[in-house]
């Protein structure tokens, strides 16, 4: 089931691209600012995290299967834990900060989860 983590490096890739292109998702979930008109902090925030996973979905997506793959998506967990803690911290609301890391923890858990297929 290779297809599994190539999926969670696709999927990953895609959300990279559309926070690059739009900070609306993150400054309304995080509730940073007025989602209809992000201010240059939120735009900056939500550009850095989509690089990253632009990233890191296509080094998921590329990667062999094997070490090198289980590595890739061990660093896709790591940054959905560290967006937890931190989201889950930070935000301004309690709301936000359970939705943040609700939604964090749970791609982390898929990418997790994901691993055990690595292997070809």
């Amino acid at each position: 089931m290779i297809w599994f983590p190539r999926l969670i490096g696709l999927l990953t890739l895609l959300y990279g691209i559309s926070a690059v292109v739009t900070p609306r998702p993150i400054a309304r979930h995080g509730e940073l600012d007025d989602p209809r008109s992000p201010g240059p902090a939120v735009r900056i925030l939500s550009a850095t995290i989509g690089i990253r996973d632009i990233v890191s979905g296509a080094a998921i997506m590329a990667a062999p299967c094997g070490g090198v793959l289980l590595a890739a998506l061990a660093a896709r967990v790591a940054f959905d834990a560290g967006d937890a803690a931190v989201f889950g911290r930070l935000a301004p609301t309690p709301e936000a900060r359970r939705k943040i890391a609700a939604i964090a923890l749970g791609w982390g858990g898929l990418s997790a989860l994901s691993m055990a297929f690595a292997s070809c």
